[in-house]
């Protein structure tokens, strides 16, 4: 018997300067990211405008009578700061397999979801989101761990519900799930 690899073989692959070509085979359950990002400010903007008017009466009124009423403005900007930070910590990801929701500053924590554990998606456009041309999209899963879960005001969320719907469909058909409709 020969062995199946033995020394003489080893030195001509060592030395072997042409390889076969192989032809990359795109594979289509192969994960994409349909999205990645943030919520739009829109979801805080009673805030972001009352802090905003604040600060910009705080800095009049500060310079022409009391200049006390310059440190409330700091405290505007600096709630402000605040929560565009807390919306800018919380990221989105969607892929064609599942969704990850990034949040935290110093702790970060990292929830996903398979979309084939996906019952329901909606969208839901509120009259300022659909004036600033962002949605959010809430899912209804069978996940026990979130029974729910929300994306709150992004841009594009009309197509990438379309695109969701049909990522599902897709992973339902390669895992073999069928949902039943139980009344």
């Amino acid at each position: 018997r020969r062995p199946i690899l033995d020394i003489r073989s080893m030195k001509s692959l060592a030395t072997r300067t042409e390889w076969p070509a192989v032809e990359p085979t795109f594979d289509m359950s192969e994960e994409q990211t349909l999205f990645k990002g943030s919520s739009s400010l829109v979801i805080n903007l009673g805030s972001v405008v009352f802090y905003g008017i604040l600060f910009a009466a705080s800095v009049v009124f500060g310079f022409l009578l009391l200049p006390l009423l310059l440190i409330l403005a700091g405290v505007a900007l600096v709630a402000l700061l605040v929560q565009w930070i807390l919306i800018r910590s919380r990221v989105y990801e969607v892929t064609t397999e599942r969704v990850r929701v990034t949040t935290g500053i110093l702790t970060r924590r990292s929830d996903e979801l398979e979309l084939y554990r996906v019952r329901d998606i909606t969208l839901i456009e509120t009259l300022t989101e659909r004036l600033c041309r962002v949605g959010s999209i809430r899912f209804t899963t069978t996940d026990t761990s979130s029974p729910s879960l929300m994306i709150e005001a992004i841009r594009g969320a009309r197509d990438l519900r379309e695109e969701l719907r049909k990522s599902i469909e897709a992973c339902r058909e390669r895992k073999g799930v069928r949902v039943a409709e139980l009344e």
